[in-house]
């Protein structure tokens, strides 16, 4: 089975593991976020911040465990790529929940990790 790593959930790692699911149903796709979420409305930032949303929760879209059963994928949050290594296909990924390693093969790598905001001087 084809393999498919995904670095980074969130808005382009999500809606791409999502489409990749449709267009290939028997690939085995694994999403990589170091952060809790997989999935959520970034755009409902400010209104959360403006406290028009009062639960940070609200913005979540897709749960892990809704991600698996509605799309087949697997999401691992709380687990950053270390490293990569091209010449093996492999990443080595650390499980920031117990601070252990492991390594993950893949045959197609995606690196979707976003940006980071800064304050401007």
């Amino acid at each position: 089975m084809t393999k498919v790593v995904i670095i980074g959930g969130v808005a382009g790692g999500a809606s791409a593991a999502a489409r990749l699911r449709r267009l290939k149903e028997n690939f085995e796709i694994i999403i990589l976020d170091k952060g809790p979420y997989v999935s959520f409305a970034n755009c409902g930032l400010p209104y959360y911040v403006g406290n028009i949303i009062k639960e940070q929760k609200s913005l979540e879209l897709f749960s892990p465990r809704r991600f698996k059963s509605w799309f087949n994928i697997d999401v691992r949050i709380n687990n950053e790529a270390i490293s990569i290594d091209r010449n093996k296909k492999q990443v080595l990924v650390r499980d920031l929940s117990t601070l252990r390693n492991y390594s993950l093969d893949y045959d197609y790598l995606l690196i979707a990790t976003g940006s980071t905001p800064i304050i401007p001087p």
